[in-house]
């Protein structure tokens, strides 16, 4: 296998390179425009910005991939305009072009998110979409853009992965940790809220396994990606702190969270775009949703890692990186 990974800089990225690592024995490269979060992972880097159709297509003919995995993408929640995503559309178109160019490639994993629905919805088919954010309705057209290939040499599956922690981890996540190992993080009401999260090694698990699916099982389809089970958001914080050896999770009241969620509305107003809590943030905190996870399971198989090892293994990470105290 010749696996051309974009966005492998980033943090389901660079877990994937490790899995690679670990599994052995395939020639792979790191498409990005930024540099490896591990300096180890700096020999397989191409620096390359998915707008610059020229070196992309350069860069993707002189590697002549079997198989990709496209993780690169624009994200965020405050941009204002849909230009802003262009690397989640155009992007996707000049990947398309390239591949035209490369008639050794097999598969193309393209991912995408759930917020192609906005939190909550749960769609009643692939095609279904409902999104509330710019970034969100950004996917929807890479989507439309995947999914209106009429004829390819490779086979194609869309995946969206589903609320991703562990090691490497941006925001939310990290954040979630750190709150609770500096004795800060506060549970909201009395609620045991439950969705599907995802521990990213879990994740470059499932990945690796529809890149070599047979094409019968994974071509054209679309794969929410996450735990087989999902977690209690309550009890997920009280794991993470007996791992810290910190206080106890403390629980503050709703009408409480509303007022300060208000508050950083307002501030986000007047420009503090990283406010810690905002009505949009705790909307995501308090709605459920759980998905149906059996048709990437089919696949996958049983997960590497339970919820108690992925924190573990988190915690370690965190220490190991001074991002908290031991």
């Amino acid at each position: 296998m010749r696996i051309l990974i974009t966005g492998g800089s980033g943090f389901i990225g660079t877990n994937y390179i490790e899995y690679l690592l670990n599994i052995g024995n395939t020639t792979f490269i790191n498409l990005d425009h930024s540099p490896p979060r591990k300096t180890s992972h700096k020999i397989f880097w191409k620096e390359c910005d998915l707008l610059d159709a020229n070196r992309l297509s350069s860069i993707v003919v002189d590697f002549c991939p079997t198989h990709v995995v496209h993780l690169a993408a624009k994200t965020g929640m405050d941009e204002k305009n849909m230009s802003s995503f262009a690397a989640n559309i155009e992007g996707v178109e000049n990947l398309l072009e390239a591949f035209v160019k490369v008639p050794s490639l097999q598969h193309v994993l393209f991912t995408s998110t759930l917020l192609v629905c906005k939190i909550g919805y749960i769609p009643q088919h692939d095609t279904d979409y409902n999104a509330s954010t710019l970034y969100g309705q950004s996917k929807v057209e890479g989507e439309k853009i995947v999914r209106s290939l009429k004829k390819s040499s490779y086979s194609w599956s869309i995946i969206r992965p589903i609320s991703i922690w562990g090691p490497w981890c941006d925001e939310p996540y990290k954040n979630f940790f750190k709150a609770i190992n500096s004795n800060w993080y506060f549970h909201i009401g009395s609620g045991h809220y439950k969705r599907s999260l995802g521990y990213v090694e879990n994740i470059t698990h499932q990945i690796h396994q529809l890149l070599v699916a047979p094409k019968i099982n994974v071509n054209k389809k679309t794969f929410y990606l996450a735990d087989d089970k999902p977690a209690d958001l309550y009890e997920m914080a009280n794991i993470i702190k007996q791992n810290m050896g910190t206080g106890k999770i403390w629980h503050i009241p709703l009408w409480l969270v509303k007022i300060l969620a208000r508050i950083g509305d307002i501030c986000k107003i007047f420009g503090w775009y990283s406010v810690p809590l905002s009505s949009f943030r705790l909307n995501n905190i308090m709605t459920e949703y759980i998905y149906d996870l059996e048709p990437i399971i089919k696949i996958s198989g049983p997960l590497p890692f339970n919820l108690n090892t992925g924190i573990k293994r988190t915690v370690k990470w965190l220490r190991e990186t001074g991002e908290i105290s031991n």
